[in-house]
């Protein structure tokens, strides 16, 4: 297409003259945001009804050479969804389909234009919800929450978009569809969907998405909770998180956040200067959580609070949320504009936060409303001021840019749930070092070659994503084809070189069938990536492992290395423990025992149960581990707040960062979060950590056969009782009868309450025998079904894991009992019966376990050996082999990490 008005008639031909925005007056109605940075008009709009149509634009889009920006609700406050190079801006708000509702999956396959609160209000007769709560949520759409990773009130509990999303499809710009994930959990490959929640558009175009469902809870308690300073409110949080006391959901919200809604909202709450709301909620089963809320409550007493305030029916608390969730826009009551600065800091930097945005306040002359998400240490200061006074302006943008540096200097991060944007694009060289920008680029090039997706984002103006992707291929390039020109003289000093940096006695060169291996065991990160920089340049192939290196194997005398393995068995130090924020960062070489070991003295936790504490934590975030708790508490994917990288030519690189929201960059601990080494080699990690819980008890229940087990998962999954683990056994610790293994958690009333009914539902399903377990036996009992998913394997035995939703589980093990029958197999299973993983260790002959396979594999695909995804590379694994390859290409141009 040569012209617009070619471009237009396409359009037209496709979609219908009602569904183009072509008039400069109507144009000019899309040429912002809600953040009011810039105007800038796109040259039309579309309007498609569906993922197809807009596939189809979007092909013509690009076709034309035209960029595209996609745009749902326009409620973005980060500039994000501006057409800054014109374009065409393409509207998802037609595009509100919710196709599909499975309650036994707990899914929902919805369109990116269904705006999040018509969402739950689908979901709220069924008993569920999409947990995501934006105050923007009557108006936001699927995927502008999904576009931003946002968050909203209740995230401290819930979590954000990227915990509650399953798959995306994604239109390529040749208008190929393609989804990310069948959804089920712990797909093979690469984590796309993990990758492009929170891509602010820049990756591609979102079309619809698979989302996770969470039950309604059965009771809740809501209190507003009235403190003389936006500081004392700010260290009643802090102390409350320290306590290891979890609430729903800990908003603060200042006098003049007050003084905005007071009124409109009935709320009654005193305007005296200074005064601050902390909304606090809880919610569970009834029984414990009023023992609970007094817990906080004391704690708030003691931090200075002077009047505890319960919104005691359902109407008042839903006018409390609705005054939290209108606050932006009731803003304007104090001045016609504001500037609102999203930002992150652990936990508890926010009393010192507070004090530092006060002497801001002061040293500027400009008033700072301080209303956020304090449970996760979301700050959004918002500061109103005249857009017509140039001085104000001036001093506004001071502000804001004051608190982004004082916020980085803390540990925190540029943006929690707003994004990037045009607002804070300059500012990312003030997080990221050129070497972590280029990586970010590098993906960016992966899906956005052309700049067909929402360009002049995210990167700093003046060094395009081009340009730094370029740049660090370019780098290592360079330094691989170094390996050319040293000659064999040379390489055969790399031993020496090595031994130089780790010393003689942890680096070593070893043959085995006549091939050169170096090993080598560094002592600290920095050690680590010079190895690799060296074994790099040398042209060796390398691999890490979190095992020890014998060095009793030497012989290599006068051979040439080929290959690397590099173990991280030294890098074991705590870096960094934060147990009033519950996050710490540990070197990769640290084993789970030793971690756990660190958090009990703070009682605390991370709740991976394993049948050894061995594994060292950076195999377990490489290999993607799970645990039977994910139920409750999530897996790895979502524990893991930040990572440290060595790239391949051993540039030390950090992603992510040790605060528990963030959406500054790409989402790239996700993607390396079970990508086995072939990305980078993990030499430090980052976590989220749990309080243990007071109480703690498992019911084993017993059946003769499968059917009534797995109906009393579905009446567990249909009731407002909320266990941390459900498991499903048959194998040699429940002498071959099938029996759930279900765990509760938290308040001894609500343990016991759980404990209570699951007997009730035992005697109704006719199991045959029940057990309880609680204390060192409960702990020892999980250790036992662990053996299961990881325990050693004698060499007639495969571990298989098979992932399906969780409504095919029981059709799916049925299948691997029959053909385990079938081919003569013995097998031991455990699944986690309400999150769709389970784990087969099938004994017999590798003919007969390849046969079994083969019978599975038709409708049971996502069915692979664990430790190696069935022999196939990681990056030609999972839904879109293509662009999981280009994004191992990008991150490894010379294919120089194999997988570990």
């Amino acid at each position: 297409m040569n012209n617009l008005s070619e471009l237009i008639a396409a359009l037209t031909r496709l979609l219908g003259p009602q569904a183009l925005v072509t008039q400069p007056d109507a144009l000019a109605t899309y040429d912002a945001d809600a953040s009011m940075i810039v105007a800038c008009a796109p040259e039309l709009v579309v309007l498609p009804a569906n993922h197809e149509q807009a596939a189809a634009a979007l092909a013509l889009a690009v076709a034309a050479g035209m960029p595209v920006v996609a745009r749902g609700a326009g409620t973005g406050i980060a500039g994000g969804a501006v057409p800054v190079r014109g374009g065409m801006l393409l509207s998802t708000a037609r595009m509100d389909a919710v196709e599909r509702i499975d309650l036994r999956s707990r899914l929902a396959v919805v369109g990116a234009g269904v705006i999040n609160a018509e969402l739950n209000g689908r979901l709220a007769p069924l008993g569920y919800q999409f947990a995501p709560d934006p105050s923007s949520q009557r108006a936001s759409t699927l995927g502008g929450n999904l576009a931003t990773n946002a968050g909203g009130p209740h995230c401290l509990k819930y979590g954000v978009t990227a915990n509650h999303v399953l798959a995306v499809e994604l239109a390529r710009p040749d208008g190929q569809l393609l989804w990310t994930s069948t959804g089920v959990p712990d797909s093979a490959g690469y984590d796309l969907t993990g990758l492009l929640v929170g891509h602010e558009g820049t990756l591609g175009l979102i079309t619809r998405a698979m989302v996770r469902l969470t039950p309604l809870p059965e009771a809740n308690r809501v209190v507003m909770a009235l403190f003389p300073s936006v500081i004392a409110a700010s260290a009643a949080v802090s102390r409350i998180i320290a306590a290891g006391a979890l609430p729903t959901s800990l908003e603060v919200m200042d006098y003049h956040g007050i003084r905005a809604v007071n009124d409109a909202y009935g709320l009654g709450l005193p305007e005296a200067a200074g005064v601050t709301l902390l909304i606090i909620e809880v919610d569970g089963v009834e029984e414990g959580l009023d023992d609970l809320l007094g817990a906080i409550l004391a704690l708030c007493r003691a931090e200075g609070a002077f009047e505890l305030r319960p919104a005691r029916t359902a109407a008042e608390q839903t006018r409390v949320w609705a005054a939290r969730k209108s606050f932006a826009g009731a803003i304007g009551r104090l001045a016609p504009a504001y500037m609102l600065v999203d930002t992150v800091v652990p936990r508890t930097r926010l009393p010192t936060m507070m004090e530092y945005i006060e002497g801001l306040r002061q040293t500027y002359g400009m008033e700072v409303c301080n209303v956020f998400h304090a449970g996760d240490g979301n700050l959004h200061p918002l500061i109103p001021y005249d857009p017509r006074d140039a001085d104000q302006v001036r001093r506004a943008h001071a502000v804001a840019k004051a608190v982004l540096t004082q916020s980085i200097a803390e540990g925190g991060v540029l943006s929690g749930e707003h994004g990037i944007g045009i607002e804070k694009q300059e500012y990312m060289p003030l997080l990221f070092s050129p070497a972590e920008l280029q990586l970010q680029a590098a993906i960016y090039m992966v899906f956005n070659q052309g700049d067909h997706f929402n360009p002049d984002k995210r990167f700093p103006l003046a060094t395009p994503p081009a340009s730094l992707a370029a740049e660090r291929h370019a780098r290592l390039v360079a330094r691989r084809h170094a390996a050319a020109a040293r000659s064999d003289t040379k390489q055969t000093q790399l031993l020496t070189e090595l031994q130089a940096i780790v010393g003689p006695e942890h680096c070593w060169l070893s043959t085995k069938a006549g091939q050169g291996l170096l090993c080598s065991t560094p002592a600290t990160p920095e050690a680590f990536a010079q190895v690799v920089a060296c074994c790099y340049a040398a042209g060796l192939m390398l691999r890490v492992t979190g095992g020890p290196l014998h060095a009793e194997a030497s012989n290599g005398q006068g051979v040439l290395p080929s290959q690397a393995l590099i173990s991280t068995q030294r890098l074991t130090r705590v870096v960094t423990y934060e147990p009033d924020d519950l996050t710490i960062s540990v070197e990769a070489g640290m084993s789970l025992g030793e971690l756990q070991a660190h958090l009990g003295a703070n009682s605390q936790m991370l709740p991976l149960d394993r049948a050894e504490a061995t594994a060292t934590i950076g195999s377990l975030v490489a290999t993607a581990a799970d645990g039977p708790r994910r139920l409750g508490y999530g897996n790895l994917r979502d524990w893991v707040l930040g990572l440290t990288l060595v790239e391949a030519d051993g540039s030390l690189v950090r992603v992510g960062a040790q605060v528990v929201k963030n959406v500054t960059g790409y989402n790239l601990p996700r993607l390396l979060v079970g990508s086995r080494g072939s990305l980078g080699f993990i030499v430090g990690v980052s976590l989220r950590l749990f309080p243990r819980p007071p109480s703690s008890s498992t019911l084993a229940i017993s059946f003769a056969e499968p059917a009534p087990a797995f109906a009393l998962r579905d009446q567990l999954a249909a009731s407002r009782l909320q266990p941390v683990a459900v498991e499903y056994v048959v194998g040699p610790q429940t002498n071959h009868s099938p029996t759930l293994y279900i765990r509760a958690e938290g308040h001894p009333a609500a343990v016991a309450r759980h404990m209570s009914e699951l007997q009730s539902y035992a005697t109704s399903h006719r199991a045959s025998a029940t057990a309880t377990f609680s204390g060192a036996q409960e702990e020892a009992c999980w250790r036992e079904l662990a053996r299961i998913s990881d325990g050693p394997l004698d060499a007639a035995t495969c571990r298989l894991r098979l992932c399906s939703h969780p409504a095919e589980l029981d059709a799916a093990i049925a299948a691997a009992v029959a053909s385990a029958a079938t081919h003569a197999i013995q097998l031991s299973i455990g699944a986690r019966a309400l999150s769709g993983v389970a784990y087969l260790l099938a004994t017999g002959s590798p003919e007969a376990i390849a046969a079994m396979q083969a019978d599975l594999a038709p409708n049971w695909p996502q069915l692979y050996p664990q430790d190696n995804g069935g022999g196939t590379p990681i990056w030609e694994q999972g839904q879109a082999p293509e662009l999981a390859r280009a994004i191992k290409e990008a991150c490894d141009p010379c294919f120089a990490l194999g997988i570990s």
